[in-house]
């Protein structure tokens, strides 16, 4: 596919673009399917291979781990050495990751191909970074927009199928399924998507590199540890600790090494940092809060104060007619983001939340079915905006050679303050709990929804300043990603 290129912008525009806008949701839905193909078969794998629940979780947690590092990393190398090729590479990893556990049909290689298959998770920070590059600017909100939608929209879909496949004892057909839509991906890519040349020179920081792999893999192991048996268990302490004292010295070699894995200056920029701020103020409420507490509001009993008595198969019906209303509604995310900033997108989105978590507080709505219905469905599309519109702030605040760590740089604070949020919102709800069972009570119901609300608040805040410097840029004629690219060379 020839493509003209844009030399000021790094963007290429062709008549093909709605061929690479396809081609890059295909991969999301390759990518995101290996994330939530298994998230509800913990119990079967613990019964297959005779483990406790806890050892079965470690394919959810490896799969988190290596997805951290990968996110960043190769982010990094495809802004070094092609986003397209380091695509190519990151399927190829997930293809071999799921055949080895199909051949080997054991715990020990369900690890192995598990990890292997969460280097997947470094494939939306690439994606974002070809869509900023080759497709036409205005385009491009709406487009990150819809590749959101998609991935809330795989999650539901992955949790169905692998549930048949499950179901029917047929377990590595999961991993068939998954190994197929990889190769579909990478066939489809490597056809259509167009090569062009990567922005950055030099060489990778491989001693960055080093130490910022391992200080992840330590610090998400000890957090997502801690939201499943509490701070009360040593190692998860000494985990975190360790982390974030790897994180200072990864910090301290970045700010000193010549060409580095990270550029901690921009990172820190005003624009950038208020965007990092407000995607880890996101994820400690709006972004998290709800995939917590949803299930114990609608599985619970509907004779408890706080539950409705749903069967798994309306819960899981819900979301599907959630993800379809997003798919729907996240078009507009992106041309909000366009024409008035994502940070206004943002604050939409938030806003959506914030009006979720207020009537779950309300008697009459949180015992409600139909009234569940609806706050569950503005949920899901507010999470929609939220997340596209954090990646279109990082496209608004760095240079386009810097989109992808960036992203990844993002969706690792994500996965990091996930866990985080798991802890604090489970305590809070165990707080009070009605006698004789581990039920949450109104008052701790209410004490949740009102420390989710005033997280959301302080996002709105940052997001209004954000908005504030974008006017500002605008009035002066400059954009702060191009101040930070000027005063970096």
């Amino acid at each position: 596919m020839r493509l003209d290129e844009s030399t000021d912008t790094g963007v290429a525009h062709s008549r093909n673009w709605l061929a690479v806008v396809f081609v890059l949701m295909l991969i999301e839905v390759a990518g995101y399917f290996e994330h939530a193909m298994v998230l509800g078969g913990i119990p079967f794998f613990a019964n297959l291979f005779g483990i406790d629940y806890a050892a079965a979780s470690w394919i959810i947690t490896i799969f988190m781990l290596t997805g951290a590092a990968s996110a960043i990393v190769g982010g990094k190398l495809g802004d070094m050495y092609g986003r397209k090729r380091m695509v190519l590479i990151l399927l190829t990893i997930s293809i071999i990751g799921s055949l080895i556990t199909i051949a080997f049909a054991s715990f020990p290689a369900l690890l192995v191909g598990r990890a292997l298959q969460g280097t997947s998770a470094g494939i939306l920070p690439l994606l974002i970074g070809i869509a900023r590059q080759v497709l036409p600017a205005k385009r491009v909100p709406v487009v990150i927009a819809m590749m959101t939608a998609v991935a809330t929209i795989t999650g539901g879909v992955g949790l169905f199928i692998a549930g048949m496949f499950i179901d029917a004892g047929a377990w590595r057909l999961m991993f068939a399924a998954s190994a197929t839509f990889c190769l579909l991906a990478l066939l489809a890519a490597w056809w259509v998507l167009p090569r062009v040349q990567a922005f950055q020179t030099g060489t990778i920081d491989w001693v960055g590199a080093t130490l910022l792999a391992p200080s992840l893999i330590v610090l998400l192991y000890g957090l997502s540890t801690a939201s499943k048996s509490g701070f009360d268990n040593p190692l998860n302490v000494v985990c975190i600790v360790v982390g974030v004292a790897m994180l200072a010295v990864w910090t301290w070699w970045e700010l000193r090494a010549t060409s580095p894995l990270v550029d901690i200056r921009l990172l820190i920029s005003p624009r950038t940092g208020k965007t990092m701020l407000a995607t880890l103020l996101a994820g400690l409420a709006p972004l998290s809060a709800y995939t917590v507490y949803s299930p114990l509001i609608a599985l619970s009993p509907a004779e408890l104060p706080i539950g409705l008595g749903m069967t798994s198969t309306m819960f899981g019906l819900i979301a599907m007619v959630g993800s379809g209303v997003t798919l729907a509604m996240s078009p507009l995310a992106g041309v909000l983001a366009r024409k008035r900033g994502a940070a206004v997108a943002l604050i939409v989105g938030v806003g959506m939340m914030i009006v979720h978590f207020a009537g779950l507080m309300l008697p009459l709505l949180h015992k409600s079915i139909p009234a569940y219905i609806v706050l569950s469905v503005l949920a899901t599309v507010g999470t929609a905006f939220i997340m596209s519109s954090v990646y279109n702030l990082i496209i608004e605040s760095v240079p386009a050679e810097s989109t992808s760590e960036y992203v990844g740089i993002a969706q690792v604070i994500r996965n990091a303050t996930t866990a985080i949020t798991t802890v604090i919102v489970s305590a809070m709800l165990s707080s009070s709990v009605v006698p004789g069972t581990t039920a949450p009570t109104t008052t701790a119901w209410n004490m949740t929804m009102l420390y989710v609300i005033t997280v959301s608040v302080l996002v709105i805040l940052v997001a209004l300043l954000i908005q504030t410097r974008r006017r500002q840029s605008r009035f002066d004629g400059t954009s702060e990603s191009d101040q930070v690219a000027v005063s970096a060379h």
